[in-house]
This record gives C-alpha cells, sequence and structure tokens, in this order.
C-alpha cells in the first residue's frame, strides 16, 4: 500500500463518544478515522486509530505542546457496532506514550474507579477494562529485561501504514462536546 491507496481497506463509519460521526477504513484489525473540533477559538483536526483487539483508540494530539509534538494519547474505549459502523466510546483510563527512552503515563484510574463505584460502569466492565488495559501495557508498552530502549509493539505497524493515508475528511458532529478533546 503505498501513502495514498485505499485498495483494500473497508470503508466503515466512526461513531465517537456518541459526538461525532466520521468516515473511516479498517485494514485487519485497526480503524482510522479523521475528524476535527474547535479549541480556544481554533478549528483543529485529528487522525485516530481505533485498535479494535485491544479496545484502545491511539492518536498524536495536534494541540499537544511543541516538546511534545509526537507523542501518543491512548485511550480506553468500549467498542461495538457492526462491520459497517464502530461505535467507540471513552472509559476514562488514558496512557501518555512519549519516545522509547521516556516512561508511559496511565492518567484518570481514579476518574474510572468513581464511575465503576456510581454505577457507569457494572462490575464486569469495570474488571474487563482493567484487564484490557494490562494486555495493551504488556503487549505494547512494557519491557521485561530487554536493555534496548524501544516500545514492543507501539505503534503497531499497521498504524504506521495507516498513518500517511489519504481520504475523504467526512464527519459531523452529532452533540455538544461533553469535554475537551484529547
Amino acid at each position: 500500500m503505498d501513502d495514498t491507496s485505499i485498495d483494500g481497506l473497508a470503508p466503515v463509519t466512526v461513531v465517537r463518544n456518541g459526538e461525532i460521526r466520521a468516515a473511516g477504513r479498517r485494514l485487519d484489525d485497526i480503524v482510522v478515522y479523521d475528524w476535527g473540533f474547535r479549541l480556544n477559538g481554533r478549528h483543529h483536526e485529528q487522525r485516530s486509530y481505533v485498535l479494535l483487539d485491544d479496545g484502545f483508540q491511539i492518536n498524536q494530539p495536534v494541540i499537544f505542546p511543541p516538546a511534545q509534538q509526537g507523542w501518543w494519547y491512548c485511550d480506553l474505549v468500549r467498542v461495538s457496532g457492526t462491520d459497517t459502523e464502530i461505535v467507540v466510546d471513552d472509559l476514562w483510563i488514558d496512557v501518555i506514550v512519549g519516545p522509547p527512552d521516556h516512561p508511559y503515563r496511565v492518567l484518570d484510574l481514579d476518574e474510572y474507579a468513581a464511575a465503576a463505584r456510581d454505577g457507569a460502569l457494572t462490575p464486569a466492565e469495570a474488571a474487563d477494562g482493567l484487564v484490557r488495559t494490562q494486555r495493551f501495557l504488556d503487549r505494547r508498552l512494557n519491557r521485561r529485561h530487554e536493555t534496548l530502549r524501544t516500545w514492543p509493539d507501539f505503534p503497531p505497524e499497521t498504524v504506521t501504514r495507516l498513518a500517511a493515508l489519504r481520504f475523504d475528511r467526512s464527519w459531523t458532529r452529532t452533540t455538544s462536546p461533553r469535554h475537551a478533546p484529547r
């Protein structure tokens, strides 16, 4: 696949947090889509990737400060839907991933605990989210005894292939944003 080819990619609609409908493409177990938002009076466009097998959504936030450009923001998400429409809902736990010589950060475990305590997650959903978070960290980021400073599998190779993909950016806002975009 060259940097502009969409051959072999299945079209899919992504519904992000019930707020945005976006045209995307699927390759293997990864969905890529572009979307936009306004922040501080400026319009921004963002590319996101849904790692279906991990239950995580990742992106390189366009609003990160210059020193953190190229870093990744990873969200634990609930993924549902069909082959043609993927519904992605943020589930509070986030991971910030910088360069391999920098430690990653896990964020918002307190918000996740509050959601579980307050009934926004069933006990089974809360347990599943913790298991998926640990699996994501172990599979993609945690090094065992390696001396090389690289991430074991991050970003996934398919994300790297999709990064230069060009396709029609088509997205609409369905409701007002619930929180600031990441």
